[in-house]
């Protein structure tokens, strides 16, 4: 049985890594060509070749659960034309031990997926970005600026800068000890009601980040104009440069603009959630992201069961090519089927856990369905 083990584990992971090789292949090609489209100023097909490289991690992300699914479909077809299923079949293997060993390459590829979505694809995704809009001599800012919350303070930025600078910078601050000079700003206030008006406010005309080699750095507002309007009168003064001491960095605003929810590390959405919970904000689409991320070994080698179950049932007498075109057809049913929960959660307000785990718990009982008839 170890033998044989060893025998199906290997003839489905050389079809699985062929089948990722493929597709990787496919969506570097289109990846490409919509590239292409988009050169001008600066974005030169060297720059575009650099952007497709960077974009790697996230392709072969993407890729790896339909890769899986392929792979299972066309290397345990090539075994069911060569008989070989019949006749461990007919040694006495039942159809669940098969699964079993079809389970074992399709998990090491998961495990690489993981690392990939864990280590890679945050940083590459930034940098691809960042790489396409300087070169586009375009900002990065989303149409209608960027909101950002930080303690009390309510901030939008009208253009946020591939380079890290920022202009056009508004602030609201609701708190009641805020004062026009640096020491005093530079603390968040406490104590703070929800009731509570509006205390102050800033505009900057821009800003700049300034790292720092004992501390996360601070940004150095220009040109800005502070307003008191918790005083009896209102109070308006004019500064050539503030300091502004803030957790907020360059990294952090191009990874908030840059990459989804979905591209994110779970180390990364679990602090980005765990830091909107604390400001009473919406976490929504994060927790989406992140169970997406989270059950998204499972969705895998729920594919991986579903063309386990397709070999031993509707295609055992298919050739290769149906069952190939029969792989791609359920990959795309199952991702259209998350590409239609997934925003309806947001939309309607049901669970995102929901969302994400309806395609495969269906993926799932169609599978097991399937593999106890067949068995």
């Amino acid at each position: 049985m170890k033998q044989l083990d060893l025998y199906l584990g290997r003839t489905l992971l050389l079809a699985m890594l062929t089948a990722l090789v493929g597709l990787v292949g496919i969506l570097v090609i289109f990846t490409f060509l919509d590239q292409i489209e988009d050169m001008k100023n600066n974005y030169t097909i060297w720059l575009a070749i650099k952007y497709v490289a960077y974009s790697l991690p996230r392709i072969i992300y993407d890729a790896l659960p339909f890769a899986t699914l392929i792979g299972s479909l066309t290397g345990l077809g090539v075994l069911a034309s060569n008989s070989e299923i019949i006749v461990m079949r007919s040694a006495g293997i039942s159809t669940w031990r098969i699964t079993a060993a079809a389970m074992q390459p399709a998990l090491a590829l998961i495990a690489t997926g993981l690392l990939v979505g864990e280590f890679l694809l945050p940083d590459f995704e930034r940098a691809a970005r960042l790489l396409k809009e300087d070169a586009m001599e375009l900002n990065i800012t989303p149409e209608g600026g960027f909101w950002y919350r930080e303690g009390k303070r309510f901030m939008h930025f009208r253009t946020v800068n591939p380079d890290g600078t920022i202009r056009d910078i508004n602030q609201y601050v609701v708190a009641n000890d805020a004062a026009p000079n640096t020491d005093i700003y530079s603390e968040i206030y406490t104590d703070i009601k929800p009731d509570q008006p509006l205390s102050m406010t800033l505009w900057a005309k821009s800003a700049s980040f300034h790292p720092q080699k004992d501390a996360t750095g601070y940004w150095l507002l220009h040109d800005v104009i502070l307003t008191r309007l918790d005083s009896p009168t209102k109070t308006t003064t004019a500064l050539d440069a503030l300091r502004w001491n803030t957790s907020l960095t360059p990294d952090i605003l191009s990874t908030d603009i840059l990459v989804k929810p979905d591209k994110m590390s779970m180390m990364e959405l679990r602090t980005k959630i765990n830091h909107l919970q604390d400001q009473g904000l919406n976490t929504r689409k994060f927790v989406l992201g992140f169970w997406s991320k989270f059950f998204q070994p499972l969705a895998s080698l729920s594919l991986v069961l579903v063309a386990v179950s397709f070999v031993f049932g509707p295609l055992r007498e298919a050739s290769m090519g149906v069952r190939v075109v029969s792989g791609i057809i359920i990959g795309v049913l199952f991702k259209f089927l998350q590409d239609l929960l997934s925003p309806a959660s947001l939309v309607f307000g049901f669970s995102p856990l929901l969302a994400t785990l309806t395609p495969i718990c269906i993926c799932l009982g169609i599978g097991y369905l399937l593999l106890k008839r067949a068995n």
